[in-house]
């Protein structure tokens, strides 16, 4: 009998940068045993009980994204492809390419969980990662146009571990081992269900789910109380006569990421000698650090990592460095060092108060650094013995950017390929503010500071600006604004996409409520053919 089972809907990596890798290597650290059930034929029970009962608890581990985000486009079209399964092969081997079929199924951890609940009725189920911490309130789902309960009473889970998980799910361990019943366990980082209102947490209480329902203004009243607390408070929410509670957030600190990332992985598919897509592009990357400061609203880093930056020490990234030395595949190249934002490295803030939704609005904070951690990180690791090239393959804030010149030339000359990708994400100021990102005219001053360094270089740089279209505010009209005022910039490429409500951003809940966090109405495009044409106008007549 194993401790502890994950049940996963694609192949296993033991990689530091896939969570089910992360958690089997933290639990067998303290001293558990862990199996792993993976792509289980979930149309059927029998696949979820093959290797019967854990001691403790089933751990449901959805992946990276949301399972609703990554199964469709933007127009609610089903992606035909997963690139986290072998051969990016989305349906199941030898069945018809159908929804009934594909091996990630709509609601991953909803889904999952009832086939285990139905199977070991009694036995602890826990739930984490990227699409338990978005869904643990009433929230929006694009793909059904509507308001969903928390994830927690779909799900039938005991446990949802919210955030960074690996402390977390250690400790639900050591509490279970020693007789703590799931029900009563209660710990940061973590929410569960109530039955009445605990009184001595000091819950701020969010709107109910029967508001949020009734009202598309209170989705939006809840995720900005959520986002002002910054993870610092419990949260509670009313479904019915049961209440959803989420403790403040686990903290994690540079000795506990030093921890995680020096355990041994294998950087493979146990038991299989191919890769995924997903798994080869990230084979030999290193995560430097966790969160992001930007407090962008259509982003759910912030969600999932916080927005406190945690930053492994140089040494502790140069073993890591060195350890690929010894994959069979290594031919020399680092594809990335860095995190959300790559520049944030060595930003980590000590101002335990400090509840700004933004480190760099309205202008950076100075504990945030100007990347100049970064720069020493980047000129060591391409020092290294066997290392030929390391890559940027993280996003880079051109806010950030401007405040260190020599930091963009490094990038420019030693770790950028034929384009370097920045994302100002809008050119005009109204969709800016509502994004949470630095005005249009800071963007200008990038393009400027970008053309003089690049001028110098042996091998001049394209610079490709990422945007989006359809963002809540947006109007149609805007749309040519912003191709005009690229071409302006002698800008030739740019990367848009449509804008994509995902579950518990604040960007979503005004998407959904058709008002700004001002309580003023704004311009929301949810006709998937207007939203396909702004994008084509943004990137036609030479552009892409």
């Amino acid at each position: 009998m194993f401790d502890v089972i994950l049940v996963q809907p694609y192949p296993f990596a033991d990689h530091p940068s896939f969570p089910e890798g992360i958690l089997k290597r933290a639990l067998e650290a303290a001293g558990f045993s862990v199996a792993v059930i993976e792509t289980p034929f979930w149309q059927e029970q029998k696949d979820f009980t093959a290797l019967g009962r854990p001691g403790l608890f089933f751990a449901v581990v959805p992946g990276p994204i949301d399972s609703v985000v990554l199964n469709y486009t933007a127009g609610r079209r089903r992606r035909r492809e997963d690139l986290y399964q072998f051969d990016g092969q989305a349906f199941f081997s030898g069945r018809p390419p159908d929804i009934k079929f594909k091996i990630r199924p709509d609601r991953t951890v909803t889904v999952f969980c009832n086939r285990l609940r139905a199977a070991f009725r009694d036995v602890p189920l826990v739930i984490g990662g990227v699409e338990a911490s978005l869904r643990a309130f009433a929230h929006y789902d694009f793909q059904e146009d509507k308001v969903r309960r928390s994830i927690l009473l779909d799900s039938r889970a005991d446990i949802l571990v919210s955030g960074n998980g690996e402390k977390q799910v250690v400790a639900i361990a050591r509490l279970l081992r020693q007789g703590i019943p799931a029900r009563e366990i209660d710990i940061p980082g973590t929410a569960r269900i109530w039955a009445q209102l605990p009184q001595g947490k000091n819950c701020l209480e969010l709107p109910s789910c029967e508001e949020v329902l009734a009202d598309p203004a209170k989705l939006l009243q809840g995720q900005l109380l959520i986002d002002r607390t910054g993870g610092s408070r419990a949260l509670a929410q009313k479904h019915a006569g049961r209440w959803v509670v989420q403790n403040p957030a686990e903290r994690y600190d540079s000795a506990d990421l030093d921890f995680i990332y020096g355990l041994a992985y294998g950087r493979r598919h146990p038991g299989h000698p191919a890769y995924s897509p997903a798994l080869r592009m990230n084979l030999f990357s290193i995560t430097a650090h966790r969160g992001c400061a930007g407090g962008c609203s259509f982003c759910s880093i912030t969600q999932c990592e916080g927005r406190r930056v945690a930053s492994r020490t140089p040494d502790s990234i140069l073993r890591e460095i060195r350890s690929l030395t010894l994959h069979p595949e290594w031919r020399g190249v680092v594809s990335d060092i860095g995190g959300p934002t790559a520049e944030m490295y060595g930003g980590d803030c000590t101002a335990a108060a400090c509840l700004k939704p933004s480190c760099l609005l309205p202008a950076p904070c100075p504990q945030l650094g100007a990347g100049e951690s970064y720069r020493g990180l980047l000129r060591r690791a391409r020092s290294q013995p066997g290392v030929k090239k390391v890559l940027l393959g993280s996003g880079v804030r051109h806010d950030l950017l401007l405040r260190n010149p020599e930091l963009l030339e490094d990038i420019l000359r030693e770790h950028c390929g034929r384009f370097l990708r920045v994302a100002p994400e809008h050119t005009e100021d109204e969709v800016l503010e509502l994004m949470g990102k630095p005005p249009f005219a800071v963007f200008e001053e990038f393009v400027r500071l970008f053309q003089r360094v690049n001028s110098k270089l042996p091998r001049p740089v394209e610079l490709a600006p990422y945007l989006i279209v359809g963002h809540p505010g947006e109007t149609a009209a805007m749309v040519p604004a912003m191709r005009d005022k690229l071409r302006a910039l002698g800008l030739k490429t740019c990367d848009a996409q449509i804008f994509t409500p995902a579950p518990g951003t604040l960007a979503t809940a005004m998407h959904h409520a058709g008002i700004s966090p001002a309580g003023k109405p704004l311009a929301v495009e949810k006709d998937i053919r207007s939203l396909q044409e702004r994008k084509c106008l943004l990137t036609s007549d030479g552009q892409s």
